[in-house]
């Protein structure tokens, strides 16, 4: 895993060991810290150093130059890698990560120049913030929040982003002055003047060779994930696998298990057999593989006393309860291996359900249509809480928010931009670009982090994103049938209801827990006294949904009360500054 942080200007030792203090769950003991009189990088190292050069991960310093990777660069192996990179940066420039791939952020110090970059599917994250004359940077947002005087101001559009989509799309944050580069992205400060920021990871008009008919399609797919899982792969070190039991975790276990014969753990994660589950799936697939297979139960007292830790992990509010399995899970396969696989990735990039309903709206949705109808219908998709923001906000924040603005406005430049011209392929950018990189890769990689694990999601490899563009859309979406690339070219690897069955998802009871055993927390987190405390959600909306009021027909009240209360604890934690 690893971490790197910094900041431009005069050398400040006890900043900088603020910075990797609170970074260090990400990095064991070792840490290296290059000061000089215009910038200062540090870095934080979880594997043995040989094996960080070998990734690519790591620091070294020639000159006046530094340079420091968190994550993984897929490259040939090699003890010099790092040195490569900096002969890499002489010949391009900045432009040099174009020719990267991989799970990284880095940094490099140039003199007086500062460059920082992320990959290319987003799969780790780095936040940058200026104050005090400083540009701030680190791969966590509490790392920029270390210095003295940063301020902390909730921004008005991210709350009702945050209520709509359960994270925070784009570069903003839910604070004003921090943000988040986007994936695919570097940013470069030569000390005096504002940043720049340049895209340079492109996939939407990929316009790569036409080969033959379906058969070859597949056949491509598959080759270019079976080496997407071998670049990813430890030399020597054991892996796990997330596996639900779902068609994407199921893929990435089958090539896993045919490369690593004998040698691979998987877990799956339940709430109890009161509740709906798909561990008959993942044991079916785990005994076709032929992997060690464990199930592990997860339930609130178990996590509740651990809950302002995790929330604290996250740094920025997620609002998808996903979050509390995948940080329970990763705490206990932590004892076991360092590297885990996931299934991310298959529906953002090869056509998941949730696009069926887009698309129909958009063919048979109706003849008057205002401008935003695919964007407002796009929010409703994600059934969180757009249709209600403004009911949820107390009137002073409610003021401030300008829907065309602030919610559907995010998502204008992906639905009226001439590429792609496909309608799936606008979905799917939309997907992995802010779903993806806000979302779904930065949840998994805190949560995972969190315990030191590093997480490997073959899917998003960056090859695979360009290749799902440069496919004909009815082998992601076809007669209803998703991620039809995916089941074609593992149809002979799984068992046949893995191929068969229709998407489900793992569904976290929180519906069952607010009426239950998390009903006495949340009515003392959403009291009325620490809302009219905080001044930001409306009191008795609040308490209508503590109530469960099902007579209303609005629903999803679990879901809805876990987004507030993991606001309100972020909230607490970070602006009121409470321990965690």
């Amino acid at each position: 895993m690893g971490a790197i942080f910094g900041f431009s200007g005069p050398p400040d030792a006890a900043l900088a060991q603020r910075m990797q203090a609170v970074l260090r769950h990400r990095g064991g003991g070792r840490a290296s810290i290059h000061a000089s009189p215009v910038g200062t990088i540090g870095h934080l190292a979880q594997l043995p150093v040989a094996q960080h050069r070998r990734m690519g991960s790591g620091t070294h310093q020639d000159g006046d130059r530094v340079i420091a990777i968190a994550g993984c660069v897929i490259a040939p192996r090699s003890d010099s890698l790092l040195l490569d990179l900096l002969a890499l940066y002489d010949r391009h420039g900045p432009q040099f990560v174009e020719r990267l791939r991989g799970a990284f952020v880095l940094a490099i110090r140039d003199g007086a120049r500062l460059l920082l970059a992320r990959d290319g599917s987003g799969s780790r994250t780095l936040y940058h913030g200026r104050h005090a004359g400083r540009l701030l940077f680190a791969i966590e947002p509490k790392g920029v929040l270390e210095v003295h005087g940063f301020p902390r101001r909730i921004r008005p559009a991210a709350i009702a982003q945050y209520l709509s989509f359960s994270f925070i799309p784009g570069p903003g944050t839910m604070l004003e002055d921090l943000f988040e580069l986007p994936a695919g992205h570097f940013l470069t400060f030569d000390g005096a003047g504002e940043p720049t920021l340049t895209r340079y990871f492109r996939f939407e008009h990929a316009g790569g060779p036409r080969i033959g008919g379906d058969d070859a399609w597949v056949h491509r797919f598959r080759q270019q994930f079976s080496d997407a899982v071998a670049e990813r792969m430890p030399e020597d070190d054991p892996v796990g696998i997330f596996l639900s039991g779902g068609l994407d975790s199921s893929v990435v276990t089958a090539e896993v298990a045919r490369q690593r014969p004998g040698r691979v753990r998987t877990f799956a994660v339940h709430f109890g057999p009161e509740y709906p589950n798909e561990l008959s799936f993942a044991r079916s697939v785990a005994e076709r593989c032929g992997t060690d297979h464990e199930e592990v139960l997860v339930r609130p007292r178990q996590f509740l006393p651990r809950l302002r830790k995790m929330i604290w992990h996250l740094d920025e509010p997620i609002g998808d309860p996903i979050t509390m399995p995948n940080y329970e899970l990763a705490g206990h396969v932590s004892k076991d291996v360092r590297w885990v696989f996931n299934g991310e990735g298959g529906d953002p990039c090869f056509g998941g359900p949730k696009n069926i309903p887009m698309l129909l709206h958009h063919w048979y949705g109706g003849i008057e249509r205002d401008p935003n109808f695919r964007e407002r219908m796009y929010l409703a998709s994600y059934r969180r809480g757009y249709e209600e923001v403004m009911r949820l906000l107390a009137p002073s924040w409610r003021a401030q928010i300008e829907p065309d603005r602030d919610l559907e406005g995010v998502l204008v430049p992906y639905f009226r931009c001439r590429e792609p011209a496909n309608f799936l392929d606008k979905l799917s950018a939309i997907n992995i670009r802010l779903k993806g990189a806000h979302l779904i890769l930065p949840k998994v990689e805190r949560m995972t982090g969190a315990w030191g694990i590093i997480p490997i999601a073959p899917l998003f490899d960056e090859r695979l994103v360009r290749l799902s563009f440069e496919m004909p859309s009815r082998l992601k979406l076809s007669g209803g049938v998703e991620k039809v690339i995916i089941k074609k070219a593992y149809e002979h690897d799984l068992p046949a209801e893995i191929i068969a069955r229709p998407k489900s998802g793992m569904r976290v009871p929180v519906h069952y827990w607010f009426r239950g055993e998390l009903k006495r927390y949340a009515r003392r987190i959403l009291s009325r006294r620490a809302l009219r405390r905080s001044g930001i959600f409306d009191e008795d909306r609040v308490q209508q949904l503590l109530r469960y009021n099902i007579e209303e027909g609005q629903g999803r009240y679990g879901l809805r009360l876990w987004m507030l209360i993991t606001f309100e604890i972020w909230r607490r934690i970070v602006i009121d500054g409470e321990p965690v």
